[in-house]
């Protein structure tokens, strides 16, 4: 795919003029390893960042090989281990205990993260500043004391009022999708969990005129599973960022409705599904008795692709990631806990 990637550029100028020496920096990262990403990664390195000094920790569900190879080529030290199909969470949690023993004394070290695990895990070590982008993550730090400033995309203006609605179009597409291929005809929506990605996703289905109702993450569980009794939904979308039912709750569903359980947030932690995996590759569906747990109970956003949404639409995201690394090595920041995104970089990003 053939796409410039100007808004990168446009953020690479604008700090360049602090004339950094970055050759003591090093980068600890987790993200989803695809093909923008290895822009901002490329990006680093012309930046002048050491590409041994560039550590990269994809997770599973949301890495592409060819992104793997390419992050390889030149020179990053990419970390991504086979998926053993136990809670995603709990070999998260492992992985980054593993890759956190890297992390140098020496240096001026930087995380960059998705979901807040890698962040915790490496709190005690000796870390300038961190940044991290998901809502996950956002609540996973928001009660943690954390000795360095992390600098909170996840809760930035740009990424909570742009990215929601695109990731929510093409969450609707693949929902679509699957739809087409099941031969699944005007099915009932239910839509658990309503923040910013949820609540775009309530919007985008009742727009295009679909049977939908939402719960909010505050709804008390007894009242969710009233519903899902007595409306028997044939779709249900987990959006909570957490756990919405246990094996015992599908036991009370009964045998007799089949549901479809869709996981958009991060990680498979939205739906039981991790006892009723077999050898099934990481993104097929899983089905145990009247239950289909979509794309293995990852979200349904990642199919295992170079590309998952066009680079125009994630571009934004990907420069504010890089423009806040970029921003605290330039600017040395301090503090501790999280630290908004510099007003200097929304407004280059958004202008």
């Amino acid at each position: 795919m053939d796409y410039q990637y100007p808004l990168l550029h446009k953020v690479f100028d604008h700090y360049k003029k602090y004339k950094l020496d970055l050759s003591n920096f090093r980068i600890y990262s987790c993200q989803h390893l695809l093909a923008p990403q290895y822009e901002m990664y490329k990006m680093f390195i012309d930046f002048g960042f050491k590409s041994e000094n560039i550590f990269a920790l994809g997770k599973a569900y949301s890495s592409s090989k060819e992104v793997i190879s390419d992050l390889e080529r030149i020179g990053i030290r990419v970390f991504q281990p086979e998926f053993s199909g136990t809670s995603f969470d709990l070999e998260h949690i492992n992985n980054c205990k593993h890759f956190a023993r890297n992390i140098s004394d020496d240096g001026t070290n930087i995380i960059l993260d998705d979901g807040g695990q890698l962040i915790v895990t490496a709190k005690d070590k000796h870390i300038s500043f961190a940044v991290e982008q998901t809502s996950s993550g956002f609540r996973k730090l928001e009660g943690s004391t954390i000795p360095f400033p992390v600098i909170n995309v996840a809760r930035s203006k740009t990424k909570l009022t742009q990215e929601s609605p695109l990731i929510a179009r093409l969450i609707f597409e693949r929902i679509k999708t699957y739809l087409i291929e099941n031969d699944i005809i005007s099915p009932k929506f239910l839509i658990i969990g309503l923040g910013p990605i949820g609540n775009s996703v309530l919007q985008i289905l009742t727009e295009e005129d679909c049977r939908v109702t939402g719960f909010d993450v505050e709804t008390a569980k007894e009242n969710i599973m009233q519903y899902l009794k007595d409306e028997k939904p044939d779709i249900i979308v987990g959006a909570t960022g957490s756990s919405v039912l246990t094996e015992n709750d599908l036991t009370v569903l009964g045998d007799e409705h089949v549901y479809h359980f869709i996981s958009v947030s991060s990680s498979d932690r939205e739906f039981p599904v991790v006892s009723f995996r077999g050898d099934q590759t990481i993104h097929e569906d899983i089905k145990y008795k009247n239950f289909i747990f979509v794309n293995n109970g990852f979200p349904i956003t990642f199919k295992g692709n170079k590309y998952e949404s066009t680079p125009l639409e994630i571009e934004k995201t990907i420069a504010l990631l890089m423009g806040s690394v970029l921003h605290g090595a330039a600017k040395k920041i301090n503090g501790n806990g999280l630290i908004n995104v510099p007003h200097e970089l929304e407004s280059l990003i958004n202008s």
